[in-house]
């Protein structure tokens, strides 16, 4: 014998050991790849959230409204009529005169509110000079301040800018009267509202062109006028 009994393979060198069988990578790439576009998607989602927020926030600040701007009146002379009016009395107003009416009449276009010094203004006292009528007597140097008396659905011609005439026509009429000044407008009294803002008091009231106190500035009423003819 040539060396002690051997078993079947119990000598030579031990078997090598195996590493362990590699875990597909397949399901990790696949969970990483889903992970990325759910977030992109929920980034986007995010970002166009946020624009459409902001957008609708600007939209829903956004609004038109109409402002109604009165027309301004220059203050009229009256050297041919030496009539003292008084407070309450209605006057309508020719190029040249003024003369006192029934205020119940279908001529009364205006209601005299105050009688100061032509040295002062009706600007001064309420504002009549945006919303209301102005003008004096040279001979008594009497300023009056009026308002208008011109029912809803009736119409006015006014003379604003010139002369100052101020007197009750037909709704129909588009030309100055006979008697009026050449430069005059027709305008119907489309609503008489109630409000405590004369800036803002028509603009509910389709087609404003002008805003005067009814009756009085005190009364808390305003007329709205549109134009007629324009």
């Amino acid at each position: 014998m040539t060396g002690p009994y051997q078993q079947p393979g119990s000598w030579g060198p031990p078997p090598p050991i195996m590493p362990p069988p590699r875990k597909s990578q397949t399901g990790a790439i696949i969970g990483t790849v889903v992970g990325v576009v759910l977030m992109l998607g929920l980034g986007t989602w995010a970002v166009i959230g946020i624009i459409s927020s902001r957008h609708s926030t600007e939209a829903g600040g956004t609004s038109t409204t109409r402002t109604t701007t009165s027309t301004t009146r220059a203050p009229r002379t009256s050297s041919t009529s030496s009539i003292r009016f008084a407070v309450n009395d209605c006057v309508w107003l020719d190029v040249k005169t003024s003369e006192r009416v029934s205020c119940t009449s279908d001529k009364a276009a205006l209601q005299i509110n105050l009688v100061i010094p032509q040295s002062q203004k009706c600007a001064d006292n309420d504002a009549y000079d945006s919303y209301g009528d102005g003008w004096y007597d040279g001979k008594l140097a009497l300023r009056y301040c009026a308002s208008l008396m011109v029912p809803k659905g009736q119409c006015v011609q006014l003379d604003l800018d010139d002369s100052g005439f101020v007197e009750r026509a037909s709704c129909s009429t588009t030309t100055p009267l006979a008697s009026g000044a050449p430069n005059a407008k027709t305008y119907q009294v489309t609503d008489v509202v109630s409000s405590t803002n004369a800036k803002t008091a028509c603009d509910k009231v389709p087609d404003t062109d002008d805003v005067w106190f009814y009756q009085s500035p005190k009364s808390g009423q305003f007329a709205c006028l549109k134009r007629l003819g324009a």
